[in-house]
């Protein structure tokens, strides 16, 4: 037994490090794609060497200025605690929502089970949901197994519902928004059987969710969505800096990677003056329905904020996620999905110019010194 367990340490060890090794190479072709975004910030040498003391007090060498340039050029704010992308996901995330755990965690059939119990939350209503082949359906507050005839006849006179992926998924790919009548889907004319069968298994389908009017009124397109991204550290939680997302040019996902627009929000709800498409163009209104960025305010934000420390109360296995929440028509506060693997602190930092752990960042940077 003691051989066994040898040699299986040893194998999740390689496996660890060729995942590091494929998520270093993919950083560095990511940031030498944005070259000259952060070729165009110039620093000081007053902030160089700020930022050089704060690598080698917190993390013992110093490392490229790249990341900390690369998101100054979208604000340009400086901060000589920006967080560098390739220093997470290689070391961070890793460290602190250990692989095994995060990818059975951030299965979207478990969204419900998991997060339920948070009083004053919403999460979309499952119609059916596959899990590795098994499908499922909700009655009341318990499941039920179907077969895949009785999964057909569920969903084959809708309303508005989303169908996606439940597993390995970013950026919005595989998710449709489809309406069944007599089994037959009105946007792409394709039955029930063939959707279903062109997702295979793992997939889920839920209910469509509408968002407030203020979120509606900036892009109607698509559901607009909050990103938070919390964090737990020494028994205490923490969040980053916020960011909303939103549809663009008559994309139905909000997804960055998608075509998607990003923007800084307040704890308070009310947006910064520019919005970011991901190659550094910057809006002061949306370009499709023209509303102002600056100062506008979206309802219920703080409430956002609460519902996702008790939601990541409901799961301490992990120690950083990233949510994405919205606001429905009668200001609910929904949660749409989690990520606790490939998550980004780029984006939230390029948004806002702020470092991802603000004071924290230093402790962050010590965790994951050799």
């Amino acid at each position: 037994m003691g051989i066994l367990k040898k040699q299986r340490a040893l194998l999740n060890h390689l496996i660890d490090r060729s995942l590091k090794i494929g998520l270093k190479v993919g950083e560095y072709k990511f940031i030498w794609r944005y070259k000259k975004l952060w070729e165009k910030v110039n620093l000081s040498k007053k902030q160089m060497n700020l930022i050089q003391r704060n690598f080698k007090k917190y993390y013992g060498k110093f490392y490229s200025t790249k990341w900390h340039r690369f998101y100054q050029s979208y604000t340009g704010k400086f901060d000589k605690n920006y967080f560098p992308e390739i220093l997470f996901s290689t070391k961070l995330e890793p460290l602190l929502n250990p692989r095994s755990i995060s990818m059975a965690l951030e299965d979207k059939n478990l969204l419900e089970p998991l997060y339920k119990s948070v009083k004053g939350l919403r999460i979309p209503k499952t119609l059916i949901g596959n899990s590795y082949g098994t499908f499922y359906t909700n009655i009341g507050s318990k499941r039920k197994n179907i077969n895949y005839k009785e999964a057909c006849n569920l969903i084959s006179n809708t309303d508005y519902v989303v169908v996606k992926p439940t597993i390995g998924t970013h950026s919005g790919n595989g998710i449709m928004i489809c309406k069944f009548v007599n089994g037959i889907d009105e946007f792409t004319k394709k039955s029930c059987k063939d959707i279903l069968e062109s997702y295979k298994v793992n997939f889920i389908v839920q209910e469509h969710i509408i968002n407030c009017k203020e979120l509606k009124a900036l892009y109607g397109e698509s559901l607009n969505t909050i990103r938070v991204i919390t964090y737990i550290l020494d028994n205490n939680l923490y969040y980053l800096p916020l960011a909303l997302r939103l549809g663009c040019d008559g994309n139905k996902v909000d997804n960055i990677g998608a075509g998607g627009l990003f923007i800084g929000i307040s704890p308070d709800g009310y947006l910064k003056p520019y919005a970011f498409a991901e190659i550094g163009t910057k809006y002061s209104h949306h370009p499709n329905s023209k509303v102002a960025f600056r100062d506008y305010f979206i309802p219920n934000i703080p409430k956002v904020l609460e519902m996702a420390y008790f939601c990541h109360l409901n799961t301490p296995q992990v120690k950083m996620v990233s949510w994405d929440f919205t606001i429905d028509e009668d200001l609910n506060v929904v949660l749409i999905e989690t990520n606790m693997l490939g998550q980004s602190l780029g984006f939230p930092q390029m948004a806002n110019g702020e470092s991802a752990f603000g004071i924290n960042t230093g402790r962050m940077l010590r965790l994951i010194r050799k």
